[in-house]
């Protein structure tokens, strides 16, 4: 007798090939048989009418924070997620010393948008180094499967302290670098992150640490990755690193590399699809690289006590690096600081999150309501009513009483559906980019996987559901080297999801304050799912979380070279 048979589902398996309807057998969480008239279970659903497919990889992430104090890393299970990778860009909290936590939380707090006073009350320092923070995940028990990167800022400030912050390093810091990378490697690390995003800035507007490393430290440190055949180089990359300078340094590795964040910008159509091209090119020549792209409009919520979007400019960092509200309310006053920052958006030869379109950012909010009528409007409409520039009239508006309160949201990329579409079918790209567990405050992408099959495969049938769904999970275990996951056939673990197609979707965000301390945070539902399972147990069912002590999921520490 088995544990489990799903029997009469629309089995669309996440190996591509054509969906067909059958039985699914699971026996201690493992899929073990598929077919029709399996037998007999403990549990027999009956799926008629609904489609049964893996749980989504959502390959990029951030929630090495969050599930020390939530291990189920919501809302992604309730969306279909049934195993996650954490450490994208090198952003990790282990290994850390303990006389760094403060400077990793303050870290954190300005590049990945998350609530200061959440990390604070809610990080469990129960590990330091890399293998310790793994060991604390599989004794506390996960929700999803976990597998980690080891980071690179991480490991930059556990070597070279404060001063990774302003430095490069040297032979002997590099070689105390690589043996960390080594033993993360052996003790289960998926490979090793890193960001050269000029987007990517700490407290006070500082480069995080990788944003320092010249090119003899990467190389080091994607070798030692490489050292026992395995690993993955996971980079976010800023504007001056290239495809050519990615193969520089990943040079006899013999390993993939997966490149961040492949966004469309209308401002500069063709940037995108260049860098997919020579990531093509790098293919055609033996080197595996792909490109990780976005399903959904990057939409953003900010203030500007919290502008993100201005942060991978250069000429605003006078601004970022204010100690007081008081030397950055007169950075924001001055009229040089305006005349550079100015220009600088208005250089179309530059790519970067925000590009000048102001008719894109929206008054969402108010909380000074003398300013109530500019709800809904656009900054460009508002700053062409009062005849002014539309950056003075955000900057002059910040500085009025609770102007810095203002919530706005911001269309910044992939709003061009059509070129969105080419991007999702080029065949080096990898459909990713949730951020997950990061920048809870601007927005919240972990339903992007459901979003796909509403918007992309259901309204603009863009590929088929089979595609899709490939492209989600099986696919995603390929490129990332997880063994046993991602396809529903025998031999497989049980990662599945029983949903009704014609009604899968995402909600709109909403907020809550259910983080440490009561912070607040953007959350998201999903829609038509009906039955989420994670190594056979089921663990969300009919809109809802089932309350279930157990945490199924597994920290996944083998990958297949």
């Amino acid at each position: 007798m088995f544990d489990l048979i799903i029997k009469n589902a629309n089995i669309i398996d996440g190996t591509g090939m054509p969906s067909f309807t059958g039985d699914i057998a699971v026996d201690d969480g493992i899929i073990v048989n598929r077919g029709k008239d399996l037998g007999d279970a403990k549990t027999i659903v009956d799926a008629k009418g609904l489609s049964l497919v893996p749980g989504f990889i959502d390959s990029h992430t951030h929630y090495d924070a969050q599930l020390t104090w939530d291990p189920w890393a919501n809302p992604s299970p309730k969306l279909g997620v049934t195993t996650i990778i954490i450490g994208n860009c090198g952003f990790t909290i282990a290994p850390c010393k303990a006389e760094h936590r403060e400077l990793t939380i303050k870290n954190l707090t300005n590049v990945e948008g998350m609530s200061l006073d959440a990390l604070k009350k809610g990080i469990n320092w129960s590990f330091e180094t890399f293998p310790e923070y793994l060991n604390f995940l599989e004794d506390r028990g996960v929700g999803p499967n976990v597998a980690a990167y080891i980071g690179h800022s991480s490991v930059r400030v556990y070597v070279m302290g404060e001063e990774a912050l302003t430095r490069k390093a040297n032979n002997d810091e590099i070689i105390e670098m690589e043996n960390i990378i080594k033993e993360g490697m052996i003790k289960g690390g998926l490979g090793f992150a890193t960001s050269t995003f000029e987007g990517h800035n700490g407290e006070n507007g500082v480069p995080m640490p990788s944003r320092l490393a010249d090119k003899t430290e990467m190389q080091s440190l994607i070798k030692a990755m490489s050292s026992f055949g395995r690993g993955i180089f996971m980079l976010t990359r800023g504007s001056n690193t290239s495809i050519d300078n990615i193969q520089e340094w990943m040079k006899g590795s013999n390993r993939p590399a997966v490149v961040a964040a492949l966004l469309h910008n209308p401002l500069s159509d063709n940037s995108t699809f260049n860098i997919l091209s020579d990531i093509t090119k790098a293919a055609d020549k033996g080197n595996e690289i792909w490109g990780q792209v976005s399903c959904r409009p990057l939409s953003m919520e900010f203030t500007m006590k919290s502008p993100y979007l201005f942060e991978g400019i250069k000429n605003w960092k006078p601004a970022m690096e204010c100690p007081t509200d008081e030397l950055y309310r007169k950075v924001l006053a001055d009229n040089g600081f305006r005349k550079n920052l100015l220009n600088e958006i208005e250089d179309e030869a530059q790519v970067r999150l925000f590009n000048g379109d102001w008719d894109k950012i929206i008054v969402r909010e108010v909380t000074n309501k003398k300013f109530i009528d500019l709800e809904g409007l656009s900054i460009k409409d508002i700053a062409k009513q009062n005849n002014i520039n539309p950056l003075d009239w955000l900057l002059n508006h910040s500085l009025t009483e609770d102007g810095m309160d203002t919530l706005f949201i911001a269309m910044l990329l992939n709003s061009d559906e059509e070129a969105v579409g080419r991007l999702l079918k080029h065949p080096r790209s990898n459909i990713t980019l949730s951020d997950a567990g990061a920048h809870l405050t601007f927005f919240n992408d972990a339903g992007y996987g459901l979003y796909m099959l509403e918007k992309w495969v259901r309204e603009n049938n863009l590929m088929s559901k089979e595609k899709a769904i490939y492209n989600l999970t099986g696919k995603q275990a390929d490129i990332y080297r997880i063994d046993q996951r991602g396809r529903l056939v025998p031999g497989q673990y049980a990662d599945m999801m029983l949903i009704d197609f014609d009604k899968v979707g995402v909600s709109k965000t909403y907020r809550v304050n259910d983080l440490p301390g009561g912070s607040s945070r953007l959350n998201i539902d999903g829609h038509g799912i009906h039955s989420v399972w994670i190594n056979g147990e089921k663990v969300f069912n009919e809109n809802s979380i089932i309350d279930n002590k157990n945490l199924p999921g597994k920290v996944l520490r083998g990958f297949h070279a």
